[in-house]
């Protein structure tokens, strides 16, 4: 802007004084988020190359997990989806609201026999650690609520794994703290749900011969 046009029109001789100095004339030192460091020296064979990868290395990196998303908890649905429909379960299954004294929340696809089964797809296919935790954390808080339910039922959680091999220890931590969900919540993860499809058509075809 203005002070690159003054700088361009400078005389040879005039020196700017630093970096820093340069700098402070665009954005003053003060107490606000935007912070330079100290300015440093260095060789380079290639510029262009070294530039690039210095972008890469201070601000690129830190920018690509914001952009993964992995995947929501309907797209974790699909995946399920598919061997329950094949075995004409998904027709069978309804919206069912668990009511509590102090909390009530509406599963979209559940079954009874003898009592309320719930099945909820739970995507852990996410952009960090922290979040994986923490939505884990959520459904134990959710599901300690809902068994002061008067109305028996047994939970389903519907696992989606996540995509990036490097958040398994998370992941790992996020079972864990689900297992601990009281009413012996049933955890199924996305490799078993051909079985799980089996299992379940097998109930209602056996139900169904009983009523």
């Amino acid at each position: 802007g203005a002070e690159g046009d003054r700088l361009t029109g400078s005389l040879p001789f005039e020196t700017s004084g630093g970096i820093e100095k340069l700098l402070a004339r665009v954005l003053p030192p003060d107490d606000s988020a935007i912070q330079f460091s100290q300015g440093g020296v260095g060789l380079s064979r290639d510029l262009e190359k070294t530039t690039a990868e210095l972008f890469d290395r201070y601000v690129e990196r830190y920018t690509h997990g914001s952009e993964s998303k992995g995947r929501d908890d309907e797209e974790i649905w699909r995946t399920f989806r598919k061997p329950l429909e094949q075995r004409h379960v998904t027709s069978r299954l309804e919206p069912k609201r668990i009511v509590a004294p102090d909390y009530e929340y509406e599963f979209q696809r559940a079954w009874r026999n003898g009592v309320w089964h719930l099945y909820e797809p739970v995507s852990f296919d996410m952009a960090n650690g922290s979040e994986i935790v923490e939505k884990a954390n959520r459904w134990l808080g959710r599901a300690t609520s809902l068994n002061d339910s008067a109305e028996p039922f047994q939970l389903h959680l519907l696992i989606g794994e996540p995509g990036n091999s490097d958040l398994q220890v998370p992941f790992e931590k996020a079972q864990n703290i689900l297992r601990k969900m009281p009413g012996r919540a049933i955890l199924v993860r996305e490799s078993d749900a051909e079985g799980f499809a089996q299992e379940i058509g097998r109930e209602m075809e056996a139900h169904s011969k009983v009523g």
